[in-house]
């Protein structure tokens, strides 16, 4: 949850919750307003630095014997965020809050390697109307069909194009939730789409129609579309984490994050909640199968914004935690498992206290979850969090924002072993993704429009940072490089 991104903001503000903030833009200030929900990473550290916060993280379970990442081609994409592969091609998530550009999807042609080559280029401004708010941070491809998720409420909700001809993708369709709601991230499996919810709760108490009191996060969920027929997407379910574990929902710091599809079974990142696990083998019908990693205080409740009796400024200050929200213990971010289903990989994404790392569950036997290793950020300066990565059968391909991009090999998961980095100074890495024996980074570059895909390899390439397209490299040190032996 990247506080950098608008995440808090666009979840506490939207229209239909707090459509009060704007009368009370005249009492706190339109600045006061924006600092309050849309603090800046930067500042953020800053801060928690000065109060002695960010601690450095400790030696892990995963061992220390690493090599280097070589550069082996790039692709300039402004404003890359989420990026995933299939069959030599590239799709990637375009946020203009990342990058001078408008909001939407490139694809990226690296059937040759060395060679990767922007083929197309959508905005969901064409798509949906120029009059709305597009920030697109996820994308997910399976097969022919693409979705590309649209993290505000302006419209909030996932486009679906048909990329049969990845040169072309031709827009099909808009599914929005009702009530709307922002999607940050998204998984396609087959004729479905999982889609992560993280509303809040509106109550009426006194029948009068408008909502009184308002629970954070109170109606996260996973919402399932019937995409059989992507050009009319349909509702097929929702789980919701109030019908099952409601002392979480009432928590206020549980959105459903991320969520990853296997075997029948749907893996969601809840936040402080920890990991959940449904059974969508009917996706009509999801069941709750088990939960496990929750934060010690992540069901500790906290009491409803009551809207006649308090702005939400003096209830976000006063009564939301938000020192538990951004540090750890918690903080599930992203979730995938194992291809053989045996282990789950869960990141965990922190903004104050020691960084977010990725702890290895053993889930052989469902009813009893069991962690057995765990992956500590890396030793370097800048934010270095986990963030997005990629699990196969034997290797682990992360990345750490400012930490760069590693590879671990996960051989034994209760032992994993860094092998090998690509850390240039001056990018952030939003995701680390492989196929067809490279590692595909997205990158972007600190306050400007450098930023693009980065293929990676062991062996061939160079030691350098990116050079994209409009932009220069920085200057050393440039990528971090340490012995393989």
């Amino acid at each position: 949850m990247v506080i950098d991104h608008r995440e808090i903001r666009d979840r506490l503000t939207s229209n239909k919750i707090f459509n009060a903030i704007e009368s009370h833009d005249k009492n706190l200030g339109t600045e006061g307003i924006e600092r309050m929900y849309n603090p800046n990473r930067r500042d953020i550290l800053k801060a928690a630095g000065a109060l002695g916060l960010t601690g450095a993280a400790g030696i892990g379970s995963a061992r220390q014997k690493t090599g280097d990442l070589r550069l082996f081609s790039e692709d300039a994409v402004p404003g890359a965020a989420e990026a995933v592969t299939q069959n030599g091609y590239a799709y990637v998530a375009r946020n203009r809050e990342y990058g001078d550009t408008a909001g939407g999807m490139t694809v990226v042609d690296w059937r040759q390697k060395g060679r990767p080559t922007t083929v197309a280029e959508v905005d969901l401004a064409d798509a949906l109307g120029p009059n709305g708010t597009y920030h697109p941070k996820d994308v997910k491809v399976d097969g022919d069909i693409a979705g590309l998720a649209n993290d505000t409420e302006d419209p909030g909700g996932v486009a679906f194009y048909d990329v049969s001809d990845p040169s072309s993708p031709e827009f099909l369709s808009f599914y929005e939730p009702d009530p709307p709601a922002n999607i940050h991230n998204l998984f396609i499996e087959g004729d479905f789409a999982y889609l992560t919810l993280g509303e809040p709760t509106n109550i009426d108490t006194d029948g009068d129609g408008e909502r009184d009191l308002v629970r954070i996060f109170g109606d996260a969920g996973t919402e399932i579309v019937d995409i059989s027929d992507p050009a009319n997407p349909t509702h097929a379910a929702t789980w919701q984490l109030k019908d099952e574990l409601p002392s979480y929902a009432k928590a206020g710091v549980n959105p459903n994050h991320d969520l990853y599809v296997q075997d029948g079974l749907c893996y969601n990142a809840f936040w402080d909640a920890g990991t959940i696990v449904l059974d969508v083998d009917d996706p009509y019908d999801p069941q709750f199968v088990t939960q496990f990693g929750a934060a010690p205080e992540g069901d500790t409740e906290i009491r409803p914004w009551n809207t006649n009796e308090e702005l939400f400024g003096e209830y976000y200050d006063e009564v939301f935690p938000t020192f538990r929200y951004l540090a750890p213990p918690g903080n599930a971010h992203y979730v995938q498992p194992s291809p053989d289903g045996n282990y789950v990989f869960v990141g965990a994404e922190t903004f104050l206290g020691e960084p977010g790392g990725i702890d290895v569950w053993d889930v052989t036997d469902l009813d009893n979850p069991t962690q057995v290793g765990r992956i500590d950020p890396p030793e370097v300066e800048g934010f270095r969090t986990s963030h997005n990565f990629d699990v196969t059968n034997n290797r682990l391909h992360t990345s750490w924002y400012e930490g760069g991009v590693r590879v671990y090999d996960i051989t034994d998961p209760s032992e994993p072993e860094e092998l090998a980095a690509y850390n240039p100074d001056g990018y952030s890495f939003w995701t680390a993704v492989t196929e067809r024996g490279m590692t595909i980074g997205s990158a972007y570059g600190g306050g400007s429009d450098q930023g693009g895909l980065v293929f990676l390899n062991n062996d061939r390439g160079k030691k350098r940072p990116p050079a994209f397209e409009g932009g220069e490299s920085p200057e050393g040190p440039e990528v971090e490089v340490r012995d393989k032996t």
